[in-house]
C-alpha cells in the first residue's frame, strides 16, 4: 500500500540524540525523499501540531517546519489545513533542498495531498511508538 507520508530511521547516533531518517512524502503527482537528521523534539512538535489542531477543529492553519533555522542547504514545511466539517486535512508541502557547493544539485518542490483527522491521529501514534523507539518505521496518510 502506497501511504502519504513515510519515514525510516537509517543510522542513529550512538547518544541517541540525534539520528538520521528517510522522510518520504508522496501525493498523486509528485513524491520526494529526502535524508533529514533530526531530534526526538522535532517529531514530538509535529505530534503537539497534530493535537493542536485537534483542540482548536482546524481554525487555522498549522505549519509545521523541519529545518534549523541557521541551515540554508535544507527546508521542508508541512502545512495542516482543515478544509470541510467532515474532517478533511489538506497537507501543503514544500521542500527546498540544495547543495551550496553545487549548483546543479537542488530540488524544490511544493505540492499537496489530502487526508482526514483520523488518520492524522494514527501518524501521530506511529511517531510515539519511533520516538520510544518501538519502531524504525512509521507509514501513514493513506489516500483517499
Amino acid at each position: 500500500m502506497v501511504y502519504q507520508f513515510e519515514m525510516e530511521r537509517i543510522w542513529i547516533d550512538e547518544t541517541e540524540l540525534f539520528y538520521q531518517v528517510k522522510l518520504q512524502l508522496r501525493s498523486s503527482v509528485c513524491s520526494s525523499n529526502q535524508n533529514v537528521y533530526m531530534q526526538d523534539e522535532i517529531l514530538q512538535e509535529l505530534i503537539d501540531f497534530i493535537a493542536g489542531l485537534n483542540n482548536a477543529w482546524g481554525k487555522e492553519p498549522l505549519i509545521w517546519r523541519l529545518f534549523d533555522s541557521d541551515a540554508d542547504d535544507q527546508k521542508i514545511s508541512l502545512t495542516f489545513t482543515l478544509i470541510d466539517r467532515t474532517g478533511t486535512i489538506q497537507v501543503d508541502v514544500w521542500i527546498d533542498d540544495k547543495w551550496d557547493h553545487d549548483p546543479f544539485d537542488h530540488f524544490h518542490a511544493a505540492f499537496k495531498f489530502r487526508t482526514t483527522m483520523g488518520q492524522l491521529d494514527d501518524l501521530s501514534t506511529q511517531l510515539k511508538r519511533f520516538i520510544r523507539r518501538e519502531t524504525d518505521h512509521v507509514a501513514s496518510l493513506r489516500p483517499e
